[in-house]
């Protein structure tokens, strides 16, 4: 094994590692980061940014596990999981094929997948079985978000100070 896959897969092993930390913070309440009605979902920038960093495939990975670490605190079974897997599998195939390893395209895919993810959960959850659908989207899908994306942009840079030196492979996967 060269040193550059062995960087890789250590690289990797310490993202999953934090992973699990935001997530644990998030769901035993110590760093919940909600403001009245309004929360975040921290492990949704960190998917797409695994996606970012180690390639489609690893993005995959990635959701799979943290989604299904997310479901087991989570009211709606699977969805985290499911969700989470096509965010990084997306986000790698939009960095290697698409968009260039820089803020912007990370700016564009945290907004992007977070104003998917919370669409998609008000309309597999609220948008058909609840009294007031308009009311949930207007007043915490909508906002969850926005709060979201805005913590998945300024996550950037603590994370790519790490990370913009793994080697990923320059051919297409």
């Amino acid at each position: 094994m060269t040193s550059a896959k062995l960087r890789y897969f250590v690289s990797f092993f310490v993202y999953l590692i934090v992973g699990v930390l935001i997530i644990l913070l998030q769901s035993t309440g110590i760093m919940t980061l909600q403001i009245g009605t309004v929360s975040t979902v921290l492990i949704l920038p960190l998917t797409v940014y695994a996606g970012f960093y180690f390639g489609q495939y690893a993005g995959a990975v990635y959701g799979l596990l943290m989604g299904a670490l997310t479901d087991v605190y989570s009211s709606m079974l699977m969805y985290n999981t499911v969700i989470l897997t096509l965010v990084g599998f997306f986000a790698g195939v939009f960095i290697t094929y698409l968009f260039n390893r820089n803020f912007a395209a990370a700016c564009v895919l945290a907004c992007g997948s977070s104003v998917l993810y919370f669409f998609a959960k008000w309309v597999v959850a609220y948008a058909f079985s609840d009294p007031a659908p308009m009311f949930i989207l207007t007043h915490f899908s909508l906002p969850s978000s926005l709060y979201t994306a805005a913590f998945g942009v300024v996550m950037f840079f603590p994370f790519n100070l790490f990370f913009k030196k793994i080697p990923v492979s320059t051919t297409r996967q």
